[in-house]
């Protein structure tokens, strides 16, 4: 029997809609994320109406996230961090402030200033020791306001010598460029586009600044992310582990995050053969969740998922329109005993969204002042 035409158009609209309807459901909540419209010129990326980047480690920023550091008083041979930072303006000079964000959310900071062309670096272990989670530096001028300032770039070399947790790996620093006019900074309390020009006396002891806000408005950087790609996650019945960091980046430094901030996510866990097992799980401010069988909760679980000699990777968002930066380390438990027989290493994870919203942070406004003793 022959089958008619009209029929065989049905099916394909039958499956034509079907197709949608599998792309609609596996798209990603946020906002698309790419750089200005192709053709834009460069010259034009900073201005009102262009597309909202996402910060990334492959470009110089006027805020840098370290995702993860660590640091012992004791034991600084196997625990500990070098940060790096490098002002790349050839002939001016620049404060930058530096958060350190531990594990329970509190918040310790110090200021430094970068001269023309100055890398710099310092040990985790000498200013904030056993301690555990990201930095945030900020450009800022010597009145304390954060300024458009994209000539920093970054990397922090990590020893970590946690249980579970044994490596040695370098982790670029994501940049977040400023999105507005250079070195200018809208004050909140004013009308908008009344702007605070750097080296003015900022009456107020903290200030917003937005990642995602609009392009072209004072206090906007390039945005976080909301939806990730985990991607290459080996098998762990060679010892290989995959270390999954988060960085909040977004809150409040001014009286800290609280020790109940989480970010709820959900997320799909496949195989090399595409196949997927949906779980949730929540990431704390600074937080490194090391991939196992109970972490995330999936139904089989990784081990199965992820068998001897196969390899999986994790699409994961946050379930409501919050922002963050997500890292991952790969290393293998046999490391320490058989370094060169085994891979290790760390990346930015891949961001997929960005939040419909811009994120918040606050920031406090004071002003640095050289140490001259």
């Amino acid at each position: 029997m022959r089958t008619s035409r009209k029929l065989t158009h049905v099916l394909f609209a039958i499956l034509a809609l079907l197709a949608v309807s599998v792309v609609a459901m596996a798209a990603d909540p946020g906002t698309p994320v790419g750089n200005a419209t192709q053709g834009t010129a460069d010259s034009t990326f900073h201005v009102a109406g262009q597309p909202v980047e996402i910060g990334n480690d492959m470009k110089a920023g006027s805020i840098l996230a370290y995702t993860r550091y660590t640091s012992s008083s004791n034991n600084t041979s196997t625990d500990d961090t070098r940060v790096n930072i490098t002002n790349v303006h050839p002939t001016m000079s620049v404060v930058v402030h530096f958060f350190f964000v531990n594990s329970s959310c509190s918040v310790a900071d110090f200021k430094t200033e970068l001269t023309q062309n100055q890398t710099y670096s310092f040990l985790t272990s000498d200013f904030d020791p056993d301690t555990r989670g990201y930095i945030l530096a900020v450009a800022e001028d010597e009145v304390g306001v954060p300024i458009a300032w994209n000539y920093l770039i970054g990397d922090a070399f990590i020893k970590s010598a946690v249980t579970e947790q044994v490596y040695s790996v370098n982790l670029a620093a994501i940049s977040y460029a400023a999105r507005w006019t250079f070195n200018t900074q809208a004050d909140e309390t004013t009308t908008a586009g009344d702007e605070l020009a750097a080296g003015t006396v900022f009456a107020n002891p903290s200030t917003f600044i937005n990642f995602g806000g609009a392009v072209g408005d004072g206090g906007s950087y390039d945005a976080l992310g909301r939806s990730f790609a985990i991607d290459n996650i080996p098998s762990r019945a060679g010892g290989d582990r995959v270390s999954v960091i988060s960085a909040s980046v977004a809150g409040t430094y001014v009286t800290g995050m609280g020790s109940t901030f989480g970010v709820g996510m959900f997320g799909v866990l496949y195989d090399d053969a595409e196949q997927g097992q949906s779980f949730t799980w929540t990431f704390g401010c600074a937080e490194a969740k090391v991939l196992s069988n109970t972490v995330p909760r999936t139904a089989p679980r990784l081990d199965t998922v992820v068998p001897a000699g196969r390899t999986g990777w994790i699409r994961t968002y946050s379930t409501s329109d919050t922002g963050l930066a997500l890292s991952m380390v790969v290393y293998n438990t046999a490391w320490v005993t058989a370094p060169q027989t085994n891979f290790h290493g760390a990346h930015n994870v891949h961001v997929l969204t960005r939040p419909v919203a811009a994120q918040v942070a606050t920031l406090p406004v004071f002003p640095f002042e050289l140490q001259t003793n």
